[in-house]
């Protein structure tokens, strides 16, 4: 969504706050339908950008973050500007500078690899409820970017707390994919809570602001539901979103490597039976355009993870990144 000025990236509501907005990337309606924990997780401001271009040397832009401290990163297209570290409940202004004589150094056709053009600033949450307060540019013009200043292709990425990532969301391996796909990402995980509610499959089928869309199913459903009732719901999604966009990319991605994978116990099975699910509903769908990616293609190397051996760790993140562009390039260069 965007107004005369900004764009808010990832970002499907504006909820008004005494200090200005909250930017929600669930609608309101969906959050409420979640499990407990899914109604907060859908409140983290995970991949939302606020977006803006302006010949402005120096800006001034109003954040906060609400519950906890947290972290606040700016970046000038694919260029990390600055790093702030923010105080739970305290809206903070910041003042940027635009490095233009050093970048003016420099051909910009350099700078255009990861899609976004160095013009545009974008100031990016993560882990957090993100809280825009104002901008102001001392009177110089801003907009919007253009399409021409941003990647070409958006996509939309939903799962569990491996897609949701770690705080700083660029590092995330949607997002290290993005980046050596020149794509945009628009991250809907939910940490623990990735249930697939018919409300979420709906509200993922009805969007039309993406160009393909990936699905990472199961480990947060594995403890707690029966196979058939994983069966009825990961269908149920990919039955809507294939009958909702026919011609776009989609990509199915079985459960990764974790402490299951290798003990031997009824976590084993419950991993194996639900990978097997998803194996069947591609081989059932029989759809052109949905793509099954085994999870072991994307995490090779189990030492990735952190103790937990479940989530993965900056290095494991940035591998996966890597494979991931991969799989998704070969089939991408075909459609």
């Amino acid at each position: 969504m965007k107004d005369k000025s900004i764009q808010y990236h990832n970002v499907v509501e504006l909820e008004p706050h005494p200090h200005g907005a909250l930017l929600r990337r669930y609608p309101r309606q969906v959050r409420e339908v979640l499990s407990p924990r899914g109604r907060m997780m859908s409140e983290e401001a995970t991949g939302c950008e606020l977006r803006f271009v302006t010949e402005a040397p120096h800006v001034r832009v109003s954040v906060g973050i609400p519950e906890q401290d947290g972290m606040i990163r700016v970046y000038l297209g694919g260029l990390l500007h600055s790093e702030h570290r923010l105080q739970a409940g305290v809206v903070r202004t910041l003042t940027l500078e635009a490095p233009t004589a050093r970048l003016a150094k420099v051909d910009r056709r350099h700078l255009l690899a990861s899609g976004f053009a160095p013009e545009v600033w974008r100031i990016c949450w993560g882990r957090s409820t993100a809280l825009f307060g104002g901008l102001h540019t001392f009177g110089y013009p801003v907009r919007p970017p253009t399409a021409a200043e941003l990647p070409d292709r958006r996509w939309l990425a939903y799962g569990s707390s491996i897609t949701h990532g770690p705080d700083h969301s660029q590092l995330s391996y949607i997002h290290q994919a993005a980046r050596r796909l020149e794509l945009d990402a628009m991250n809907t995980g939910l940490g623990g809570s990735c249930l697939i509610e018919p409300e979420v499959a709906d509200w993922l089928a009805g969007r039309d602001d993406w160009e393909l869309a990936s699905f990472e199913l199961g480990v947060n459903m594995r403890d707690s539901y029966t196979e058939d009732v994983f069966r009825a719901r990961a269908g149920y999604l990919l039955e809507q979103v294939i009958r909702r966009h026919p011609d776009k990319p989609l990509f199915l991605l079985t459960i990764y490597p974790n402490f299951a994978t290798y003990a031997d116990d009824e976590t084993t099975v419950k991993d194996q039976r639900f990978n097997l699910v998803l194996r069947e509903l591609a081989e059932t769908l029989r759809h052109p355009h949905l793509h099954l990616i085994e999870g072991e293609r994307v995490l090779a190397d189990l030492s990735g993870l952190t103790c937990d051996l479940i989530h993965p760790a900056d290095y494991g993140h940035i591998r996966m990144g890597e494979a991931l562009a991969e799989a998704m390039g070969g089939y991408l260069s075909d459609e």
